[in-house]
């Protein structure tokens, strides 16, 4: 209905127009600027058409963003729960070597006590003594290492979790660039849609006014 509308009114102006050529020319200024429009509608649109391209680039971008930040979040995770079941390892592990120290501990008093009594198992029980003495050592020994890796496993989640909320914050600002340049994308959609229609009209009207005056 409003291309009919329009074609009427440019029909009348045509028609106005070539009434009025003879007398003072103006209908060939008419003219030109009818195509001086069209021009300028087309360039209008192919700018429009530039920015949409940039805008709908720049969507892709940020959308393979956000996936390769989802894609660390997941590696992130995965490392925090090997460092809690590591960690979990690691203390049972360390209840087991208490025990075992607190028993060699046990029995070197024991076997101390047993050095006086018997004399004649003193080389023997000596040996068990520095025997056991050197478990203790080990075991104490791998206790400190333990202690250790446990602290580094435990730094690792710490780090995990300052990571996944640097992570947090990237994405929320990856989000909000994502929305903001859908929505220039669709703004030069309407614009480049817009001046494209203009650019249409303009030419129909050239287009009509050439024929009426042929």
């Amino acid at each position: 209905m409003s291309n009919i509308v329009h074609l009427v009114v440019a029909v009348a102006v045509l028609f106005f127009l070539s009434r009025v050529a003879s007398a003072d020319g103006k209908v060939e200024r008419s003219l030109e600027q009818m195509k001086t429009n069209a021009e300028n509608s087309l360039k209008n649109q192919k700018s429009y058409e530039e920015n949409q391209s940039v805008a709908e680039k720049n969507v892709k971008v940020v959308e393979e963003a956000l996936k390769a930040l989802g894609d660390q979040r997941k590696q992130i995770r995965e490392n925090a729960l090997n460092a809690d079941k590591n960690v979990a390892t690691m203390q049972r592990q360390e209840v087991q070597l208490q025990e075992l120290v607190k028993k060699e501990q046990t029995l070197i008093e024991t076997e101390k006590k047993q050095i006086q009594q018997l004399q004649a198992k003193i080389d023997m029980l000596n040996k068990n003594l520095e025997k056991r003495q050197a478990n203790v050592a080990e075991y104490t020994l791998k206790k400190e290492n333990m202690d250790k890796e446990k602290q580094e496993w435990l730094d690792q989640k710490k780090a995990a979790v300052d990571i996944e909320k640097n992570i947090d914050e990237k994405e929320a600002k990856a989000k909000a660039d994502l929305a903001e340049w859908k929505k220039k994308a669709g703004a030069y959609a309407a614009e480049v849609a817009k001046w494209k229609r203009e650019a249409q009209e303009n030419e129909r009207l050239v287009n009509q006014y050439e024929k009426l005056n042929k």
